[in-house]
C-alpha cells in the first residue's frame, strides 16, 4: 500500500553551457568530465547543451558526446528536438534535416540589417564580415571548425575595433535598435528575441507537460548564461576566462564554484549527481 503512494519521482534535466564549461575555452577538449558524462548516461538523464556556438558546430560536440537529447542554439535563437521526439500538438516546429526545430529568436538577416546601423557610431567587426581564416585565428578553432561557426542563423558575435569603445555604452545603442545584447567569453553578442533562459523555459515546459515534474541544473560561466541559470532549480556559475565570475545572479540554489572547463563541470557534477542519487534511495526507503 506504502509504494503505491509513493510520489513519482521528478525528471533530471542538465543544462549546460560548452566553451569555458564542460568544454576547455582553449583546446575545447571535454575529456576531463568523461566521469560525470557517464554516469549522465547511465541514468537516461538528458544532457542539454546551450551555447552561443551554430546548429552546425553543436551537432558535431552532441555526436562525439554521444547525445539524443534536445539542444538549444545561438544564445537560445533555436531549439532542435531530434525527430524521434514527439513534441505536444500545440508546439508548430519546423523540419531542419533530422530536428523539428522551434525558432525563439528573429533571422540573422534581420539582426544584421539592424547592426548595421551601429556602423555609425562604433567600429566593429561582426563574424557575417569575417572569412573563416580570420574565425580560426580569433577563436582558436580549426579552419573546418571556423567555417561551421560563420553559419549564423540567428546571433551575430561581434569584436569592437577601437579600445575606447565601451561594450555597456555599445549595448545601450545596440537596444535602440531593437538589438539584445550580451557578452559571451569572448565576444558581444547581436541578437533578436531569443535567450539561453527563454529557451530553456521552452524545453522545461515540454518536458514538463509530456513527462510530469521536472528537477532542472544549469552550469555556465558567462554573462549570456545568466538568464538561463536564474529560470533552473539548482544553478552552477563557474569563473570566468579571467578568474573572476559574474556579477547580477541571484538564485536561492546557487554554487559558485572555483575553476572552469571539463574538470571543474565534472568535480561539481559527480557531487550533484549523488546527492540526487542519495535523495532517490532516501524517497524509495
Amino acid at each position: 500500500m506504502r509504494d503505491s503512494l509513493k510520489k513519482p519521482q521528478p525528471q533530471t534535466l542538465i543544462f549546460t553551457d560548452l566553451d569555458g564549461t564542460l568544454l576547455d575555452d582553449q583546446t575545447y577538449d571535454f575529456s576531463p568530465a568523461i566521469p560525470a558524462l557517464e554516469i549522465i548516461h547511465s541514468r537516461k538523464i538528458p544532457l542539454i547543451l546551450v551555447s552561443s556556438k551554430t546548429r552546425a558546430e553543436i551537432e558535431f560536440f552532441r555526436e562525439l558526446l554521444s547525445l539524443e537529447s534536445p539542444f538549444i542554439a545561438e544564445n537560445g535563437g533555436g531549439i532542435y528536438f531530434p525527430t524521434s521526439f514527439a513534441l505536444p500538438k500545440e508546439y508548430s516546429y519546423k523540419s531542419v534535416v533530422g530536428f523539428h526545430a522551434l525558432f525563439i529568436g528573429g533571422p540573422i538577416k534581420e539582426v544584421l540589417k539592424r547592426s548595421r546601423k551601429l556602423k555609425r557610431d562604433f567600429n566593429f567587426r561582426g563574424f557575417s564580415e569575417m572569412p573563416a581564416q580570420e574565425i580560426a585565428s580569433l577563436t582558436g578553432l580549426t579552419l573546418e571548425h571556423a567555417v561551421l561557426a560563420s553559419k549564423r542563423e540567428f546571433d551575430e558575435p561581434i569584436m569592437l575595433q577601437d579600445p575606447l569603445d565601451d561594450k555597456e555604452i555599445f549595448c545601450k545603442k545596440a537596444a535602440q535598435y531593437g538589438l539584445d545584447c550580451v557578452y559571451g567569453g569572448r565576444f558581444i553578442h547581436l541578437f533578436l528575441g531569443g535567450n539561453k533562459g527563454r529557451a530553456v523555459e521552452t524545453v522545461l515546459e515540454i518536458y514538463r507537460q509530456l513527462r510530469g515534474p521536472t528537477f532542472s541544473i544549469a552550469l555556465g560561466d558567462s554573462p549570456n548564461d545568466i538568464s538561463m541559470l536564474k529560470v533552473v532549480d539548482k544553478a552552477v556559475l563557474m569563473q570566468g576566462r579571467d578568474g573572476t565570475h559574474i556579477n547580477g545572479l541571484a538564485h536561492p540554489d546557487l554554487i559558485t564554484l572555483e575553476g572552469n572547463g571539463p574538470e571543474a563541470w565534472n568535480k561539481v557534477m559527480l557531487s550533484i549527481l549523488e546527492d540526487l542519487r542519495n535523495r532517490k534511495l532516501m524517497a524509495e526507503s
